[in-house]
């Protein structure tokens, strides 16, 4: 038994495949809500049963939180850190908190957002490898240092933070500018 999907125009001009795929020929949106992305990264982790029990809270702004980036990137990392949060996570401190900011008033800082991973502690060789040399990086923190290089892809910066009941990955997206004046 076979299921075949039909597309709808030709391969070459973005053709949209019935069933809810996309075509990978389809341009990167670059203008995205990172609070959506977040959003649609959670319920993806969600349908595919990849949490593990972790429960997922998510602080979102009301408004929408628009950044200039690669929507595909974005996503991306949003499944890498939340996946591996889902990994990490330990028993006793189950919950991983997503926390998106929007960027400031005058478009000098850019969208921010945060994974926060209670009871998961990395060494300081753990951070710094990381940071700077995702090659000797263990199997275990391998999707950081990923979610690292999506965001240095991006123009943005990643941070990890060690913090008394766990982990802080930072996210800083790059500034949207000015849009009028």
């Amino acid at each position: 038994m076979s299921a075949a999907l039909e597309t709808k125009g030709s391969p070459g001009d973005g053709a949209v495949v019935s069933g809810g795929l996309e075509s990978v020929d389809l341009p990167d949106v670059f203008q995205v809500d990172v609070a959506a992305s977040a959003r649609d990264a959670l319920g993806l982790l969600g349908a595919t049963r990849r949490l593990h029990g972790v429960e997922v809270a998510l602080e979102l702004p009301e408004d929408p939180v628009m950044a200039r980036v690669s929507r595909r990137r974005l996503e991306q990392v949003f499944l890498l850190l939340i996946a591996h949060a889902a990994d990490t996570a330990t028993p006793e401190a189950s919950t991983v908190r997503v926390v998106v900011d929007p960027p400031d008033d005058f478009g000098d800082v850019g969208p921010r957002f945060q994974v926060l991973m209670p009871g998961v502690a990395l060494s300081e060789r753990e951070v710094r490898s990381v940071v700077l040399s995702p090659l000797r990086v263990g199997t275990t923190h391998r999707r950081l240092a990923r979610a690292r290089e999506l965001v240095d892809a991006m123009g943005g910066e990643l941070s990890v933070e060690r913090l008394e009941t766990g982990t802080s990955v930072s996210i800083q997206l790059p500034a949207p500018g000015l849009a009028s004046f």
